[in-house]
């Protein structure tokens, strides 16, 4: 296989810098000023599905779908078919996962027999409201009293279903979860990471105690300006337009600690039914949505390298080495036929992205959009 390097601008320690990144020997590509270089983008929430699941998605497509979007790194959810909550599924997954072109994470599920910590000693562990509805929150204290011995990080989809109205779930649903964990963490002193939020008031009262991630959808879709029943169904809900807007001025004044997609691919024909499954894809042009709010002057360079790459990474305990990301410096509109994963649909069709991702280099390889892959 041929190998090549990569010239051009890239964006280094709050800077521009030309660069040169590769072995040398090797063919040299240059990119021109209309191109610049990132670091590989981190993307702490996904779900690659697979398992029972596989008619939704693979690992290897959203391995592929994650590359299309400039992403060398995942965090995965448990909740496959069957949920990964013993250690043995924990391990098999990994294992399956390590042969993938991104380096690959996965948080573990909350176990009814919390031994399984001990024996699966996760990097996370991810509590979900159903987890909370069938072990109750004494469970979860426990759960996180564990965690806190074992150095996990209990990462929360904080919504109280105490509070949930038959297929309703407010905005007071995440309110209420905030204060229980908060009162939770200052009890067992357990790491607490609060995953896809949708209210200023989380980031604000997460100050001190808990980082926070946002995603593209809860930044850029309301219940006024993304009507499909289907695509648009995803929990933690879509808020109102005067919501989304309050938590994206909280985005911008940097009261937001990550950028995470919340990828979770369906069929189309089950997002069609008359039971939609909640979930977003977006992988494939999440970095492109970030940069088309650095293009609009709503947040800075270095605020898209530092929420969805280096703090990312950081959650993870990522060394992501030799990673990088070329993109395009051109607008684009988003079309779900272009994504690289099986899942093809996307709420977020004909809106305006910024910066194409023309390459991606992860575990020493450099992925071409065309499907083109060099040695690194």
């Amino acid at each position: 296989m041929d190998c090549v390097r990569i010239e051009g601008r890239a964006y280094v320690a709050g800077r521009f810098a030309r660069v040169r990144l590769g072995r040398e020997g090797c063919r040299t590509l240059q990119f021109s000023n209309d191109y610049i270089i990132l670091p590989g983008m981190v993307d702490i929430h996904v779900h690659f599905r697979d398992w029972g699941l596989s008619h939704k998605e693979t690992l290897a497509g959203g391995a592929a779908a994650a590359l299309a979007g400039g992403v060398v790194a995942v965090g995965d959810m448990p909740n496959t078919r069957p949920h990964i909550r013993t250690a043995e599924l924990y391990r098999k997954r990994l294992e399956e996962g390590a042969s993938l072109p991104i380096i690959y994470r996965l948080h573990m599920g909350v176990p009814g027999d919390l031994a399984e910590l001990d024996a699966a000693r996760p990097g996370s562990v991810k509590v979900y409201p159903e987890d909370v509805e069938t072990y109750g929150w004494g469970h979860v204290e426990a759960l996180m009293r564990r965690c806190a011995s074992l150095g996990c990080v209990v990462v929360f989809h904080c919504e109280d279903p105490a509070y949930f109205k038959g297929a309703e779930r407010p905005p007071e649903a995440e309110l209420r979860c905030v204060e229980r964990v908060r009162l939770l963490a200052s009890l067992t002193g357990a790491k607490v990471h609060l995953t896809h939020i949708t209210l200023p008031q989380t980031a604000e009262a997460s100050r001190g105690w808990a980082s926070v991630d946002v995603t593209p959808h809860h930044l850029l879709l309301d219940t006024e300006n993304c009507r499909d029943p289907g695509l648009c169904l995803v929990n933690p809900r879509l808020r109102t337009p005067e919501i989304r807007k309050a938590l994206l001025a909280t985005f911008a004044a940097g009261l937001v600690d990550m950028y995470a997609t919340d990828h979770a691919p369906h069929t189309l024909e089950e997002k069609r039914s008359q039971s939609p499954p909640p979930g977003i894809c977006s992988i494939d042009v999440s970095l492109s949505l970030l940069l088309a709010l650095w293009k609009r002057g709503v947040i800075s360079l270095g605020d898209v390298v530092r929420l969805y790459s280096h703090r990312p990474a950081r959650l993870l305990g990522v060394e992501a080495g030799e990673t990088f990301v070329v993109v395009k410096l051109e607008e684009f509109k988003v079309r779900g036929e272009d994504f690289a994963g099986k899942c093809r649909h996307t709420p977020f069709e004909d809106f305006t992205a910024f910066g194409r991702v023309a390459a991606t280099a992860a575990r020493g390889r450099i992925y071409f959009r065309g499907g083109e892959v060099y040695s690194l």
